[in-house]
């Protein structure tokens, strides 16, 4: 990994980088820097050779780094954070991390640079460019089993969505009950896993997604792409990480003790479909109605013929319906 850093580092330089070059500084032979390339191109890292003059990164590149993101932890929270691991490649960081021992009131954090099995909610498949997006999984031991794990990825979205909104004017507003929203454009996503004993103490993966430089593959998931680089942001991936555990690590901490129903107000108050009609889809019928919320728990209030229902199951999917 560490001469991988260094390939990365001298390409993001300026220009274009020769193979001998890159052989010379790492004491390896060109055909040896020719295979490590390769390798970092079949993970996605975009890099392009140019017969006669070098190799180009496409883009400005900074890698995830342990170390730096550990040392822009909030002071307030490094104490409950444990273990943080980077990944260059993984199946999944949110299966890593459920294959762990609980560790009650601790952060474990794994990030990864790439996944071949991501996944979001209802088994869809999470897409992410390489090395340009945050993949993040933090897993926290609850000595008992939340009273409410759809609140509980309810409150994941909404201190990331405080956040980016706070750090970086991004316009966000949450979606229930897991997707960031920017306008109708999808910014990131949220998948909540549990591992443990229904009666006893348990293990919560929180997995996020976060578009921070990601390509428009809108057609191919059906819906609209939204990154930060096109609201206009620049940002070191290692400072957003660590900023992104820190919020979620608070906030995890207080909702062992507090639970969801002391952050219904703030989540209502980014609900990116309140007030407006709205279609919870199946699995055996539609529910059309206007958008009222979200109650203590953090199931979704929706009036229908003037009545309100609440829908817990947070396996539904809802859509806006067009006026």
């Amino acid at each position: 990994m560490q001469n991988e850093k260094k390939i990365i580092e001298f390409l993001n330089r300026p220009g274009a980088t020769s193979g001998s070059e890159l052989g010379a500084e790492l004491g390896v032979s060109r055909m040896a820097i020719q295979k490590r390339i390769q390798a970092l191109v079949e993970h996605g890292l975009p890099v392009s050779a140019v017969r006669g003059v070098g190799y180009v990164l496409e883009d400005d590149v900074n890698l995830l780094e342990v170390d730096v993101i550990t040392q822009n932890l909030g002071s307030a929270v490094r104490p409950l954070v444990g273990e943080i691991e980077v990944q260059q490649s993984i199946e999944s960081t949110n299966s890593h991390l459920l294959s762990k021992p609980i560790e009650l009131g601790k952060a474990t954090v794994c990030l990864a640079e790439t996944q071949s099995k991501g996944r979001g909610r209802r088994g869809n498949d999470w897409q992410s460019a390489p090395y340009r997006n945050i993949m993040l999984s933090v897993s926290w031991g609850f000595d008992h089993w939340p009273a409410t794990i759809t609140g509980l990825g309810l409150a994941v979205g909404l201190v990331v969505a405080e956040y980016l909104n706070l750090q970086y004017s991004a316009g966000v507003t949450i979606k229930w009950p897991n997707d960031l929203l920017v306008g109708n454009d999808k910014l990131g996503g949220i998948l909540v896993d549990v591992a443990g004993e229904s009666s006893g103490s348990c293990n919560v993966v929180i997995g996020l997604g976060l578009n921070v430089h990601q390509s428009n593959w809108s057609a191919e998931s059906g819906y609209d792409w939204q990154d930060l680089a096109g609201l206009g942001v620049s940002v070191n991936r290692n400072t957003l990480a660590a900023d992104l555990i820190s919020v979620i690590s608070a906030m995890l901490s207080q909702f062992s003790k507090d639970g969801f129903s002391v952050l219904t107000e703030r989540w209502n108050a980014l609900s990116s479909y309140a007030d407006k009609k709205i279609r919870i889809i199946g699995p055996e019928s539609d529910i059309v109605g206007v958008m009222r919320g979200v109650d203590e728990t953090g199931a979704l209030l929706i009036e229908v013929n003037g009545s309100i229902e609440r829908i817990d199951d947070s396996s539904r999917s809802v859509r806006l319906v067009d006026l």
